[in-house]
């Protein structure tokens, strides 16, 4: 999480000095907020649906284009290394 505070953090520099720009780590934390703000429980449930759309597109968005794994890729290699069991396809 720090490297993604770091590219904030370089980012906002270099907004400062010029065009302001939106990253894909914008992005990632974006997506980090919103599941926090979910476990929470600070959304209300009127609210849960346009809240969930934004995050599955959001989602959606940085899977697509390889900046984030697909939502339980990283349970499937971790239930992998705990049995030792592969494709080997």
């Amino acid at each position: 999480m720090s490297e993604e505070v770091e590219e904030v953090v370089e980012q906002e520099a270099a907004a400062e000095e010029g065009a302001i720009t939106l990253g894909v780590a914008d992005l990632n934390l974006m997506a980090n907020v919103l599941e926090a703000v979910a476990q929470r429980g600070a959304i209300r449930a009127n609210e849960m649906q346009s809240v969930g759309v934004l995050y599955n597109r959001l989602i959606g968005f940085l899977v697509a284009n390889g900046a984030s794994p697909a939502p339980g890729a990283q349970e499937e290699v971790a239930e992998e290394a705990e049995t030792g069991e592969a494709d080997n396809a």
